[in-house]
């Protein structure tokens, strides 16, 4: 066999592995992307929102899709969806900020290293989830929620350094 076959073959087995990379990603994300579409369009049907800016997926107590945008009055909003209630739309004035949450959990706990701020619910309750390391020692992970309309500290969870069988 020529150096052209073998280059042509060699590209063309590439070719293919990409092409079967690329179905078996997109297949597996499929359902992902549908459940995102749907929180998408309910959102926008339940609130009125002319523009979607992020879409959360939080699951503590229930799973909940929680939508922040701007709705047709030029407001920030997030709606909170859960299976059994009907859509809540908030405004996001009548909320704590996320990055004044943010100052002030960084205030209290300067050596934290932040990994996600999201919104959610805790006991059907709408709160603000801190997710974070200590910094002093970073295998040490915690949840911490906070309320979303005033963030007052609700709890906080450690998740443990190793789990055992």
């Amino acid at each position: 066999m020529t150096l052209q076959r073998w280059l042509f073959i060699i590209v063309a087995c590439l070719l293919l592995l990409l092409t079967v990379g690329f179905i078996y990603f997109r297949d597996i994300q499929d359902s992902q992307w549908a459940a995102i579409k749907a929180a998408k369009k309910q959102a926008i049907d339940a609130a009125g929102l002319t523009e979607v800016d992020k879409v959360y997926h939080h699951t503590w107590n229930k799973e909940t899709w929680i939508i922040e945008g701007i709705n047709k009055e030029n407001e920030n909003v997030f709606v909170w969806l859960t299976e059994e209630k009907q859509p809540e739309v908030i405004k996001a004035s009548e909320g704590i900020s996320e990055q004044n949450l943010k100052n002030t959990f960084k205030g209290k706990q300067p050596n934290a290293v932040v990994k996600r701020i999201q919104p959610g619910l805790l006991d059907d309750q709408r709160v603000w989830e801190i997710y974070y390391s200590d910094g002093e020692n970073p295998a040490l992970y915690h949840y911490d929620f906070y309320r979303f309309d005033n963030g007052a500290f609700i709890d906080s969870y450690k998740l443990p350094s190793r789990t055992e069988p």
